[in-house]
């Protein structure tokens, strides 16, 4: 079963710092001016392109280092057998 998600950045500041930084960009390597409105357009498609992937891919990692743990555990557990 596949849920839908919306993705969001975690904060307003997070989201005015990519804002910035996809105007300074295309402004640096593009000599393009773009304004918050179009920037924030772009980031939209990219959060919406890529989010999924990037969500996906935490909790990959996430599972890995839980899994590491619990197979540390299990060799714990059994150094304590008698």
């Amino acid at each position: 079963m596949t849920i839908k998600r919306k993705f969001e950045l975690s904060s307003d500041e997070t989201k005015r710092k990519c804002i910035n930084e996809i105007i300074g960009r295309l402004d640096e390597t593009l000599d393009e001016k773009i304004g918050v409105i179009a920037a924030e357009d772009i980031l939209d498609i990219v959060t919406e392109s890529i989010g999924p992937d990037i969500y996906n891919q935490a909790v990959k990692d996430a599972k890995k280092i839980l899994q590491n743990r619990f197979d540390d555990i299990d060799v714990d557990l059994d150094l304590l057998k008698s």
